[in-house]
Order: C-alpha cells, then structure tokens, then sequence
C-alpha cells in the first residue's frame, strides 16, 4: 500500500494543471539522446589519443585498427627517460600559474574600477580593451618577438608572462566587469559605512560575492597559457620551452612518434580534466551568471 500511495504521488507531480503528464521528461529524453551523437564526436580524439598511448608502434599502425588489445606503459616509460619531460612541465607550471595570478590581479583591479568608475572615454578604453582581443595573434608574433628581444626576455619564464597575460587579460576583464557591476552599490557603502576603505571593500565584500567568475576568469587564464603553442615556440628556446612545443618536437625526420605523443598528450591533458572536473561546480555557476551579468 505505502508502495502503490507514492507511485501514485509521482504520477500525480508529473502532471501539469490540466491533468496532462508534463512534457518535461520526454523532452529531456529526446535532448539527452540527440547529445549522444554530439558527445561521441567530441570524445573520440580524447578516446583515440589515450588508447594510442598504451599500444605499441605494431599496434598502432594495425590494419584494420587494433580495438582489444593489450595496454603497455612503453610510451610513457620512453617519454619520462628520453627527455627532461619533467623540468618541461615545471615549465608549463610556471607560466600557466604565473599568467593565472597575474590576470586575475589586473583583470579585478581594472573589471572592479570600470564597473564602478565613470570618466571621459572610459567606454572607448573598453573597446579598445575588447579590441585587443580581436587582433589575430599570427599579426603579433613579430611584434611581440622584436620587443622581447630588445627587452631581453627571450626564453625566459617573464617574457612568455608579459604574452600570456596581454591574451587572458581582456577576456577576464570583460568578464568580471559583468559581476562587479551586478553586485549592489548598498552593500558597499554599507561596509565603508562600518569603516571599510575602498580596498577593503573589494577585499572583503565584492571579491566573495564574485567568486564564481573569478573561477571562470582563472580557468580560462589558466587553459590559455597551458596550451599555447605559437608563441611558446618562438619567444622560448631551451630554458622556458613549455609543453606543447615539446610534444610538437617529438615528430622526427623519420616520422611522428604517434605513441610518444599520445602518452605525452595524456600527461598534459590530465592537469586540465581534473581542474575542471574539480571546479566544475564553479564554473557552471560563474558562465550561467555571466551570461546574464550587466
């Protein structure tokens, strides 16, 4: 009996005013379905470049493909023996944490002073800002290489930095002026009311309350510099070379070593899938918001 009252307490939340079983659930159905095929098509690259990484080079070039196989670690054995893999990732560390606290420090300061301050062609700065971000980086590269050179920060963790933040910034700027903006003025005079300074507010007050975009801000940052290529390989050499361009180095005069930079490949997805695996609460939260804000 208790078993028959809440099926029929289902059944009962299930439909609408009128009676009607609610289309809800075989709407999402349908959604879910059509996803399917969606899904499949962008996970098979991730799928084909894992499995690739534990075959062998006689695996590999199997016709017709190998779908059963047995999974080996010579790939990654080869790639952590072989080369200096490690000191390439605390490369890649560096800058992408370095890029990521250093937009996110500008990108609040200038989001947080546009949000709140207005000045004669403070919209013109904005475009201009939004403009940046425009430029197609292929038109930056000589630019970009002249002025390190002259600076004398070639191959060096500063200069690739100086890069990665002019790229993460304009973003995280636009973004965070959404969220600043949104965050009501009371609650700021209220704290400057309790003696709060203008720095203390954003300290204390905003930055809580923005969270969420600072994420977003931060993963962005982060994915930017991590997997950058372009500029990687042509503002580093020896000492700041960061992943990418060593992945890219693994293609020999004889041919790809397709199971080197499989196996290589995976190690320098994983610090991605998991960040976002982990924050991924954050982020959802912070792009439904933004894409509301101002």
């Amino acid at each position: 009996m208790p078993g028959a009252l809440a099926r029929h307490a289902r059944v009962a939340a299930s439909r609408g005013e009128t009676g009607r079983v609610s289309p809800s659930r075989p709407r999402a159905i349908l959604t879910g379905l059509a996803l399917v095929p969606v899904l499949a098509w962008s996970l098979f690259p991730i799928y084909w470049i894992a499995t690739a990484s534990l075959k062998t080079e006689l695996s590999l070039y199997a016709k017709p493909p190998e779908w059963l196989f047995a999974p080996v670690l010579d790939n990654y054995r080869r790639v952590l023996t072989n080369i200096p893999f490690l000191q390439y990732v605390s490369n890649s560390l560096v800058v992408a944490i370095g890029t990521t606290l250093g937009s996110l420090v500008l990108g609040v300061l200038a989001g947080y002073g546009f949000a709140r301050f207005r000045f004669r062609g403070s919209d013109a700065v904005r475009f201009l800002v939004l403009v940046t971000r425009m430029a197609p980086r292929m038109a930056l590269v000589v630019p970009y290489y002249l002025m390190m050179q002259k600076l004398g920060l070639l191959d060096t963790y500063t200069g690739l930095l100086v890069a990665y933040v002019s790229f993460a910034l304009p973003f995280s700027i636009w973004l965070l002026i959404g969220f600043f903006a949104d965050v009501p003025l009371e609650i700021e005079e209220a704290a400057m009311i309790d003696g709060c300074g203008r720095l203390g507010v954003l300290l204390r007050v905003v930055i809580p309350i923005v969270a969420p975009g600072l994420v977003v801000a931060a993963i962005f940052a982060f994915l930017v510099s991590w997997n950058e290529f372009l500029f990687a390989l042509i503002l580093s050499g020896v000492r700041a070379k960061t992943l990418p361009v060593v992945i890219a180095g693994l293609s020999t005069d004889v041919g790809p070593l397709y199971g080197d930079m499989s196996a290589a490949a995976v190690m320098v997805m994983a610090p991605n899938i998991v960040m976002t695996l982990v924050l991924q609460r954050y982020l959802v939260k912070g792009l439904t918001l933004g894409a509301v804000k101002g």
